[in-house]
């Protein structure tokens, strides 16, 4: 059907041209044009077929015509195809031959222009996709891109589907020309296309492979059923799917660096972990055993006040350890990504005082104010990761703060986030510390402490998608506040 359009199209633009130039040259010979002119009048017609339709077949025939009509309208005896004059042959031949010619040069000018506007246009077109496929963030956004620009170019329906890692086939991208075409692909033939690493070419479908450097990545498909694919395109679809196999490539060399770059990181952690648990760990460690031994072997004859006061360096080397251990485990579940951030409705009055309530149990010598506004507020969050979270600030608050200190606690909501605001009266933060504070292991050499608290408090808060941050107060001390989004928008991590 569509082939026949063309035909008839190309076939009415000759006639119609013909015609024109047919009147034309009578209307010249009325007004005493010579012969020699309406010749050139002919094959301009011939040069304007050839310029208006496709291929060399309306040219020629546009030039025999012209030189029928010449013999017919303009040479004697009028209105017959006889010629009396013994020159007329000569001039018909040398008409058709130059008619011909014109034709046939012009077509191939026209083919040549044509042929270089669609280059260009390809390149233009592999040029972008290059710099989309960059910017692509992963295999799926690759794929799309892939077809989506091979379906734009050739007007034809594609699919394009890459092997797994587990040498299965992916589900493949499709892009029709029509909603209601069925896609004949064969899973047969794809695999023959990667084994083989050639194109292979049936009746419905034309399969390119998508070439990597050891080995085919998948294959590009595109549908013949009404026509066929001309060289041109067929070497754009190759181009493209070098693009592509350059693409693919760099995004699974991406991947073995990041997963190479997390396994170095989870390399130093360990280091670091090791080195602090071998240092800070010791010193607890042996304080406990040399108090034990103490009571143990001098228990009965040490007065009582300093049995309590070993038993309460027992108690506070214990507690460290504990919460040190604590972090460790968390900061390590956090980089192994088994930590995940199960959010629930929590209550802030509930998440609050339970943290406030468990910090007390291990601090009997400051004080700790609450203030929250009276009207409930509904927050999205990780429960027990929070209460985490303030244990570590107010911990961190009661050992940079004398003892009978005040350490407020506030919650309060602002633009769609609830606020927590950690504010102790101590002697605040260094300025050249402000910036580093959160970071894994920084301590200040004048506090025992492996560094881990704030880093795992500004994980949590990341996780949910909130901020966290320290500033100095104007009257001294310092301020830890967090803000945790009201709306869930995380989805879970």
């Amino acid at each position: 059907m569509k082939q026949m359009k063309h035909i008839t199209r190309n076939s009415g633009v000759m006639v119609m041209i013909m015609i024109l130039i047919t009147f034309l040259s009578l209307f010249f010979k009325n007004i005493g044009i010579t012969e020699t002119n309406i010749i050139i009048t002919f094959i301009l017609g011939v040069l304007l077929v050839s310029k208006f339709t496709e291929g060399y077949m309306y040219g020629i025939i546009a030039s025999l015509i012209g030189v029928l009509d010449f013999n017919f309208f303009f040479t004697m005896p009028y209105y017959s195809l006889t010629a009396y004059r013994p020159d007329y042959p000569v001039t018909f031949a040398i008409m058709l031959i130059a008619a011909i010619i014109t034709s046939t040069l012009t077509t191939k000018v026209k083919k040549e222009a044509s042929l270089s506007s669609f280059r260009e246009k390809q390149t233009q077109i592999l040029y972008q996709i290059s710099k989309n496929f960059l910017q692509a963030p992963d295999f799926d956004q690759i794929l799309e891109i892939g077809a989506k620009k091979i379906f734009e170019s050739i007007n034809h329906s594609v699919f394009i589907t890459v092997l797994k890692s587990s040498n299965g086939l992916s589900e493949p991208c499709i892009l029709k020309t029509d909603e209601n075409e069925q896609m004949f692909y064969n899973c047969d033939e794809i695999r023959q296309t990667i084994q083989t690493n050639k194109s292979l070419e049936t009746k419905n479908i034309i399969y390119f492979p998508i070439k990597g450097l050891d080995e085919s990545l998948g294959v590009i498909g595109i549908t013949c059923l009404n026509s066929s694919l001309t060289i041109e395109q067929k070497s754009f679809v190759e181009a493209i799917s070098m693009q592509l196999a350059l693409a693919m490539e760099r995004e699974k060399i991406s991947k073995k660096q990041h997963k190479a770059q997390v396994e170095m990181e989870r390399e130093k952690l360990r280091g670091n972990l090791l080195r602090a648990i071998s240092h800070d760990l010791r010193t607890p460690l042996t304080g406990i055993l040399g108090s034990t031994t103490t009571l143990l072997e001098h228990g009965e004859t040490l007065e009582k006040d300093v049995n309590r006061q070993l038993l309460v360096d027992i108690f506070e080397d214990s507690k460290w350890l504990i919460h040190s251990v604590e972090n460790i485990l968390s900061i390590t579940r956090m980089d192994d990504g088994k930590v995940s951030i199960n959010k629930n409705i929590e209550l802030l009055e509930e998440v609050v005082s339970e943290a406030v309530l468990r910090i007390k149990k291990l601090d009997i010598h400051h004080e700790i104010k609450i203030t929250i506004p009276d009207k409930p507020i509904m927050i999205p969050m990780d429960g027990i990761l929070i209460k985490q979270v303030l244990i570590n600030l107010l911990d961190n608050a009661i050992k940079y703060t004398p003892h009978h200190s005040i350490i407020k606690v506030n919650g309060f909501l602002k633009d769609d986030f609830v606020y927590f605001e950690v504010i102790d009266n101590g002697n605040g933060i260094p300025d050249e510390n402000l910036p580093l504070i959160f970071n894994r292991f920084f301590t200040t050499s004048s506090r025992r402490g492996i560094g881990l608290g704030l880093a795992i408090c500004k994980s949590i808060i990341t996780a949910h998608g909130g901020v966290i941050s320290a500033l100095n107060n104007e009257n001294g001390g310092a301020t830890f506040r967090f803000k945790l989004p009201l709306k869930d928008d995380t989805h879970g991590k």
